[in-house]
């Protein structure tokens, strides 16, 4: 008796353990956005270069976080200012803050001090959370995922959207990138367009 219930705790925990296992798979091939709501590929189709801030949010909503890169530091610093992984509710809030800190005379280090005089104003949209605890953990090609980043200009206009499929701990391949490259023809507008259809729309299924 003691020996059929073991083995029906022990069922019970394998089926439950395999429903956890599925639910995370399936949110590893999806990116969510800050309200939690499914990215479509459709959606990201929507934004084009130049595009203002506005209309980037009002597409695909608050990015879940934002960064911006401040430029190079000495050696020998202490507290690098960078920005990295910042947390916002409204739009106007985050531009208020790339603003200060760009603003910001109190730099960390000398070198810090140089690039922030010649580096323009930027930051980047995060609209996906990078599931790193699948990566340490499982290791595996089975849990791979999805990153979709919008690069902002000094005027808040995109400059680039950005998204690469991740697996196995390592970065993977880019499957969405546009981007204004001044090289290419003035035919094609200087707009470079690389994708990956498939995996792409796999990955940011409508």
């Amino acid at each position: 008796m003691q020996k059929s219930f073991q083995k029906a705790i022990g069922i019970a925990c394998f089926v439950a353990l395999m429903q956890c296992l599925v639910l995370i798979m399936t949110c590893c091939h999806s990116g969510f956005n800050a309200n939690k709501n499914t990215i479509h590929y459709s959606d990201v189709e929507k934004i084009h270069i130049g595009m203002p801030l506005d209309s980037v949010v009002l597409v695909l909503g608050m990015p879940y976080t934002f960064s911006s890169n401040l430029g190079d530091h000495d050696l020998s610093c202490k507290c690098p200012r960078d920005v990295s992984d910042i947390k916002m509710t409204t739009k106007t809030d985050f531009v208020h803050f790339i603003d200060s800190v760009f603003q910001d005379m109190n730099y960390c280090c000398e070198q810090n001090r140089k690039n922030m005089k010649v580096i323009e104003k930027h930051a980047t949209l995060n609209y996906t959370e990078e599931p790193s605890f699948l990566k340490s953990i499982f290791n595996s090609p089975m849990f791979t995922y999805p990153m979709l980043w919008i690069h902002l200009d000094s005027n808040y206009r995109v400059r680039q959207v950005y998204a690469k499929y991740y697996g196995k701990g390592r970065d993977e391949k880019c499957i969405y990138s546009l981007s204004y490259n001044p090289d290419m023809d003035s035919q094609d507008d200087n707009i470079e367009l690389i994708v990956d259809t498939t995996l792409f729309r796999k990955c940011f299924p409508n």
